[in-house]
């Protein structure tokens, strides 16, 4: 029997077949839904430490997206509990403990106001690690008082600051003696008090990747990191023109230091007022921190990070950092 005229079709019925597969795997293939890329963190994650940090002790003044240090360690039996204007000290002296990132800062001020009444506060004496820093008269209400900080006076790590009122011997332990609304530490002598107004500059949203800085310091996500994690990219721009940034990426540490693990990369508004960078993670896993540290200049200096994201090996969304990136 001649089966020829019976297999003239079956080349087009098993072109037909293949066309058939190769289009229901292509619906599949676009209605599934890409993985998401791997996460930066959660709410409440991202730190900051500034270079010339501002304590505002108003229990109001919390930002639950990003942790500003040092945290203050109020001297327990000393201070009274935070209210909506500050925290009191009492009696005749209360420390504060501050676990600061760097040192050198020679000016400390205070935004306080001086218990008033029968027993006025009429002055405050101040040491720094048992170091004599000096007394300062007070006046009525509210004011800025500012100490001039020996050289060394203040190291990096913990530091105590004991505040003294000399005038309150015999006064009952829980009388009220100042109320501290602000605390700053600044590098120069001449610090102002422009420093301390709209303090909690530090915007991070970690779900679209997003931040706003606008005092020098230190911004640190922990991230997790998973075998296919191909890269770190961000976009930045520096709004007014002027400022620098470091990029890196280390393995956690519980110092805050940690072991470089990746190339830095340096964002230099001299070079170009926006850019992208990628620092390349080659599928490392564990536990890591992103730092920026940030340097900016003047009041109206900022840092945009409009885009922080992880990137997956083979991820189809990563595109190559053009001839605007600045690597180093």
């Amino acid at each position: 029997m001649d089966l020829r005229p019976l297999c003239r079709p079956l080349p087009l019925i098993l072109i037909a077949l293949f066309l058939g597969v190769a289009i229901v795997d292509l619906v599949h293939s676009v209605r599934e839904e890409p993985l998401p890329p791997p996460q930066l963190g959660e709410p409440g994650d991202a730190r900051f430490t500034a270079e010339e940090p501002v304590i505002d002790f108003r229990p109001d003044r919390s930002d639950p997206s990003v942790a500003l240090l040092p945290a203050p360690v109020l001297e327990e039996g000393a201070w009274m509990r935070p209210e909506k204007r500050g925290v009191w000290a009492k009696g005749e002296s209360a420390e504060i403990e501050l676990d600061l990132h760097s040192g050198g800062y020679r000016a400390l001020v205070l935004e306080c106001l001086p218990a008033g009444g029968r027993r006025p506060v009429r002055s405050l004496h101040l040491t720094v690690n048992g170091t004599d820093c000096g007394t300062l008269d007070t006046v009525t209400g509210w004011q800025w008082l500012r100490f001039e900080l020996p050289v060394g006076a203040v190291p990096p790590g913990s530091n105590r600051f004991a505040l003294t009122f000399p005038d309150r011997a015999g006064v009952p332990r829980k009388r009220r003696a100042l109320l501290v609304r602000k605390l700053g530490l600044f590098l120069e002598h001449e610090a102002g008090t422009s420093a301390f107004d709209n303090i909690r500059q530090v915007l991070v949203d970690l779900e679209t990747g997003r931040a706003t800085i606008r005092r020098s310091g230190i911004l640190e996500i922990p991230v997790s990191l998973e075998e296919r994690t191909d890269a770190l990219q961000m976009r930045f721009r520096f709004p007014s023109g002027a400022g620098r940034a470091e990029v890196s990426v280390s393995r956690n540490a519980e110092d805050g230091a940690g072991t470089v693990d990746a190339p830095r990369r340096t964002m230099d508004a001299a070079q170009g007022a926006s850019g992208r960078i990628r620092i390349p993670l080659h599928g490392r896993r564990g536990l890591y921190v992103v730092r920026v540290r940030a340097q900016l200049e003047g009041a109206d200096a900022s840092l945009v990070i409009s885009s922080l994201q992880l990137v997956e090996e083979g991820d189809p969304t990563r595109r190559p950092v053009g001839a605007s990136s600045h690597l180093n």
